[in-house]
């Protein structure tokens, strides 16, 4: 089975597009704050520490976000495994199982975003601290 990143899309159902949104807009802010740093430490710029964090409150929103859109994933997977079971004639494994198997993927992936962007969270508050501890 091929798993690259557009085919676990598909397999995760039409809320891994916004999970997907979700960290993309996650990594240009991380992206853009390691570029200003490094900027702000190439030319001794001087600021104030809450103003290089106020780009940060979208990781914060992407961290909080991603797990409950995972879950939202999770209910729809389970909306759509019980209407297939309630039109079939007999139950069959595999009609359950794909709505399941779209759940766990949705909710898998809204969980590690939210991980992850947490440690990059995580990581540039002590790049900000160490910075203005610095600049005092």
């Amino acid at each position: 089975m091929n798993h690259n990143l557009y085919a676990l899309m598909l397999i995760g159902g039409p809320l891994m597009w916004p999970l997907f949104a979700l960290l993309v807009m996650a990594m240009i802010v991380f992206l853009e704050r390691v570029f200003s740093f490094l900027l702000c430490i190439k030319r001794k710029t001087l600021l104030t520490k809450s103003k290089l964090e106020s780009p940060l409150a979208i990781l914060d929103f992407v961290v909080v976000t991603a797990p409950i859109v995972g879950f939202l994933g999770t209910v729809t997977g389970m909306i759509r495994a019980f209407k297939s079971i309630s039109e079939a004639l007999s139950v069959d494994l595999q009609i359950v199982a794909a709505g399941l198997y779209e759940a766990l993927y949705t909710t898998a992936f809204g969980l590690i975003i939210s991980v992850f962007v947490s440690a990059l969270a995580f990581l540039l508050d002590i790049i900000i601290t160490k910075i203005c501890a610095e600049e005092n």
